[in-house]
């Protein structure tokens, strides 16, 4: 699965549209966006349930607007990792604009997209380093993440007192701290999109600077969305991974299946089983090797061949 976070509706309208996202009409506390298909699902899961189950059932990717600043970042990120029950096999991507400090960035003028390799919390102190796992022709920049919308007093005193850093934005550490709590650096991405200098003044007009916002964004979308693509793959192969068995599993599975005279269906059932168990983390071999320590594998017979399978599978359950 796929969460990407942004501050607001301009920054997210371009992907929005680009990859089919629809509004979950079911969430009040921050604007969620999902495929069609997901919608389709859950219409469909409801209708067949009068408890409205399919809860469990996730979407491929959700998009979130998460209000502006760091507090209102690390509340909608932890609120929904939370609700969607983030993995080892999720992908995060921060995504939004940001103002031009000086350095590569402000060189090349006052728009562009930039990976985010450093980031540096201004009211901790603290700096974090996302993973750059993605081979991608995204230029890195570093970012500092404040809580206030830059003065010109603050622009200029950035310029001498963080040399070191590019661009400013006012999310990105909270949403790598958030995160944190759920997933791996490896599973963190943030991506930023400069805009201008920052300055509170710059643009007073919100209906100019929201359709400023969406037009710079529409510029990078394709490469943003490469990159998206990019996560995705990660993810499935993570899923892919996480669902089969490694090579001495697979290798003491067929030997059970055999010495334990299974059934068709009994294999398939002993399959699912060791999936689950891989999944959960479940050290399902040390029954099998009790099982054989015992002298109750290898089976003579089908019948006896059933009471190995109860015994792992409620090995796992327990």
């Amino acid at each position: 699965m796929i969460f990407i976070f942004t501050a607001l509706y301009p920054e997210a309208k371009p992907l929005i549209r680009m990859l089919g996202l629809k509004k979950r009409t079911d969430r009040t506390r921050f604007q969620q966006f999902v495929s069609s298909d997901y919608m389709d699902i859950m219409v469909t899961m409801k209708r067949m349930s009068s408890d409205g189950s399919g809860a469990d059932i996730r979407p491929d990717i959700v998009l979130v607007i998460t209000g502006v600043g760091p507090v209102n970042a690390a509340a909608a990120v932890s609120a929904t990792l939370t609700e969607y029950d983030a993995g080892s096999a999720d992908q995060m991507l921060s995504f939004g604009t940001a103002a031009f400090l000086h350095g590569a960035v402000k060189s090349n003028g006052t728009a562009g997209v930039f990976l985010l390799n450093k980031l540096l919390d201004q009211n901790a102190g603290r700096c974090f380093y996302p993973d750059m796992l993605i081979k991608c022709d995204i230029p890195e920049a570093s970012a500092i993440t404040g809580s206030t919308v830059l003065s010109e007093r603050a622009a200029a005193f950035m310029a001498v007192s963080a040399e070191n850093y590019d661009i400013y934005d006012m999310e990105a550490a909270a949403v790598y701290q958030t995160s944190a709590f759920y997933i791996g650096p490896h599973q963190m991405s943030f991506i930023r999109v400069v805009t201008d200098s920052g300055i509170s003044d710059d643009i007073k007009d919100i209906k100019s600077l929201s359709e400023m916002v969406a037009a710079t964004v529409e510029k990078y979308v394709d490469q943003i969305l490469c990159y998206v693509d990019k996560l995705r793959e990660l993810s499935l192969a993570e899923v892919r991974k996480m669902k089969e068995p490694d090579e001495k599993d697979s290798e003491l599975v067929d030997k059970i299946i055999n010495d334990a005279h299974f059934s068709r269906v009994m294999q398939d059932q002993f399959r699912q089983y060791v999936k689950f168990a891989v999944l959960s983390g479940i050290n399902w071999r040390e029954e099998a090797e009790r099982l054989y320590r015992e002298g109750e594998l290898p089976t003579i017979d089908k019948r006896k061949g059933k009471k190995v399978l109860d015994a792992i599978r409620n090995s796992i359950s327990e």
